[in-house]
């Protein structure tokens, strides 16, 4: 290692672009037989500004520090001390040590960092998670056992609603492979024309009693605090919106007519833009458009008229429709989040016919309208039968999902395309919620005998009939019909005869028809077995 190496220029250029990149450092240590470099950082209130960057401005490691007491004039004679000093000085990143009884823990973000942006933290406490207003997700702050880091664009925001400073502050001592190594002595003056930082670079023959040559880096950089403006909260954390354009109708020419969706430039019952398309403008889409939501259960949930986002956002919208979604060009601008819109202008579509009544009669004539959509007439059964069944019997017929099936009712749907894929998917979910679903042990339970390899459905085959259930021939072909398709689909569908099965089992050559009258039957089963067990799903 040369002189050149003393310089450490590498460590120096990357202190000095500190706060200035997208990721910044907050804690990082390294150790080994010819180095040593710690990076940390203080809160500083903003009182110190001029003077924290001076070579006689004391500044604490409150790393380790902890809470205590000081004596004080306080009544009972100490004041309580968050940090263990008074100076004002506050600690961003926490150390902690246990006396070496128990394994090392990991660095710390202040808590109060954590809170202030919301910020989920994954289980083993290394990724710390920012969860946008519309529903996505950014890691915000990564620990591993020697370093911290941060998204500076969270840190500045921080320090904006904090109003304090921050100070990063670096400490390396490098040392000369070779005892013998000539190097000049002294300071070493690095270019420095800012006035945010201040950086230092002695060389001397012996450090901490090691006689080899080697150089100390120290450094200090001020990160000022923003203005509150830039502090991403309330009330600052609503930037202006980039309202897009969406197909709202046609033009004598069969061009598109387009029309922004802020609410602001519509029109309303109260002639807010006279001249302008009214607020409750249907606008049509692709009914493609709720696939992303439907393959993210564990995010959105879509129901009768609402596409959901956890509590995040709730987007009002036609989906009884059979041939397309219908939103209001008001609600795309009010409820749909900007960063989602471009998405669903690519599902746009020229309207073509009126919403369904369900959206007539709510929107229009201010009337209770159940859903005709085949999907949420049976999902909403479902729920009512189960909750109603176990009200009145004491066991649900149908078993809540295991853990790994939990979204499988909500993905169940009328075929958003016609392919193979979408086909099978829903004989899948059919045959979870339906059949491997059922209570099998609480309704062996109800009958008089046990017989071998008896199945769910032939158990409850058998109490059906002892119940004097009227249709229990057709609803048990229903199920035993699924539970076919189900194990035929999955072991053809690379096959040749995968056709031959569909034909063996009269499955309409659409199967978006196919799926529809499953849903159908699947509704029409549980609405008549709550109605002979003088269950009522409508009250």
């Amino acid at each position: 290692m040369g002189f050149e190496a003393l310089e450490q220029r590498e460590l120096r250029e990357a202190f000095e672009s500190s706060g200035e990149q997208t990721w910044t450092v907050l804690y990082e240590t390294h150790r080994a037989e010819s180095a040593m470099a710690c990076r940390f950082c203080v809160l500083v209130p903003k009182r110190f500004r001029s003077e924290v960057l001076g070579e006689d401005f004391w500044l604490p490691d409150l790393d380790d520090r902890k809470p205590g007491l000081q004596e004080s004039d306080a009544d009972d004679g100490y004041v309580y001390l968050s940090f263990g000093e008074d100076s004002g000085f506050e600690p961003l990143v926490i150390l902690q040590g246990h006396h070496g009884l128990r394994p090392r823990m990991l660095p710390q973000l202040s808590e109060e960092f954590r809170l202030y942006h919301n910020l989920w933290v994954n289980d083993s406490g290394t990724e710390l998670i920012k969860i946008r207003p519309d529903g996505s997700e950014e890691v915000a702050a990564v620990i591993g056992p020697e370093s911290v880091r941060v998204r500076t664009k969270y840190l500045r925001q921080f320090l904006a609603g904090k109003q304090m400073d921050l100070v990063l502050r670096v400490s390396s001592v490098l040392y000369a492979d070779d005892p013998d190594e000539a190097a000049p002595l002294g300071e070493i003056a690095p270019p420095n024309t800012r006035d945010d930082m201040r950086i230092s670079i002695h060389v001397s023959d012996e450090f901490k009693g090691r006689q080899r040559p080697s150089s100390h880096l120290l450094g200090r950089k001020l990160l000022a605090a923003p203005p509150r403006q830039k502090s991403g909260i309330w009330t600052f954390d609503n930037p202006p919106q980039n309202y897009h354009d969406f197909v709202i109708g046609e033009d004598p020419d069969g061009e598109p007519v387009r029309h922004t969706c802020d609410p602001e430039q519509l029109d309303n019952n109260f002639s807010k833009n006279p001249g302008t398309p009214h607020y409750l403008t249907p606008v049509h889409f692709r009914r493609e458009v709720l696939h992303r939501y439907y393959e993210s259960p564990e995010k959105y949930s879509i129901d009768d008229g609402h596409l959901r986002c956890g509590s995040l956002w709730d987007l009002p919208l036609d989906n009884s429709h059979p041939d397309y979604v219908v939103v209001f060009l008001g609600d795309l601008g009010r409820y749909l989040p900007e960063s989602e819109r471009p998405y669903w202008q690519t599902f746009n579509l020229v309207p073509d016919g009126d919403p369904s009544r369900t959206l007539i009669k709510r929107a229009f004539q201010g009337e209770p309208a159940e859903p005709e959509a085949p999907d949420l007439r049976f999902k909403s059964a479902y729920h009512r039968f189960n909750a109603k069944w176990q009200t009145k019997f004491g066991w649900p017929l149908f078993r809540d999902p295991e853990p790994d099936d939990e979204h499988v009712l909500q993905r169940l749907r009328v075929p958003l395309t016609s392919s193979q894929p979408e086909f099978e998917a829903q004989v899948m979910g059919f045959a979870k919620v339906l059949v491997d679903a059922l209570n099998e042990t609480a309704i062996q339970q109800r009958l008089p005998s046990r017989v071998k390899d008896e199945k769910g459905i032939s158990k409850l085959e058998r109490w059906l009939q002892q119940e004097n259930y009227p249709s229990t021939e057709r609803d048990i072909a229903f199920l035993r019909r699924i539970q076919r398709l189900r194990s035929k689909l999955a072991a053809h569908r690379k096959g040749s005869d995968y056709e031959t099965v569909l034909a063996d089992e009269n499955v309409n050559s659409d199967p978006i028809q196919e799926v529809v009258a499953m849903l159908q039957d699947a509704e029409r089963f549980l609405c008549e077995l709550a109605a002979h067990f003088a269950i009522d799903l409508d009250s």
